[in-house]
């Protein structure tokens, strides 16, 4: 019985030992730990868009016909009260972008805004516009009947 009971103890011993010795080589891998945490290439800002510039490219390519760029006129950041009555004021526009560092809301629609609500986001906002021309109707006849 001694003697089983040395060879018990040996062979948890060795079993114990290659567990450890598993668990110390099976750390984490240096690359995989580093993988994402580079330091990003610097790039020149001049080279680059603003997102600001991206967000209107975005709008433009999407093909609508009106494009407003709403700004509080002391020119800080939104707020969500802001947010709440541009949302409230544009309901039925397809699309709005917060852009420049959350200090404009880029609004994107294919349909007219009605003036009341252009006036009530004038009273409170800094409104530009940045709708392309008008589009012309090509079918229109400009003759004129002499």
């Amino acid at each position: 019985m001694r003697i089983l009971r040395v060879k018990m103890s040996r062979t948890r011993t060795a079993i114990v030992i290659l567990c450890v010795t598993a668990l110390l080589g099976c750390g984490a891998n240096e690359s995989v730990l580093r993988d994402g945490n580079e330091t990003p290439l610097q790039t020149n800002d001049t080279d680059r868009k603003t997102d600001f510039a991206s967000d209107l490219d975005a709008m433009q390519i999407a093909g609508f016909t009106l494009i407003f760029v709403v700004r509080r006129k002391d020119g800080a950041v939104l707020n969500t009260d802001d947010i709440a009555v541009i949302k409230l004021q544009t309901a039925d526009t397809n699309r709005r972008v917060k852009t420049d560092n959350d200090r404009a809301v880029m609004i994107g629609s294919n349909k007219e805004i009605p003036r009341e609500n252009i006036d009530a986001l004038s009273a409170r906002f800094a409104v530009e516009n940045f709708s392309g021309p008008p589009a012309v109707d090509v079918n229109v006849n400009t003759n004129s009947a002499k």
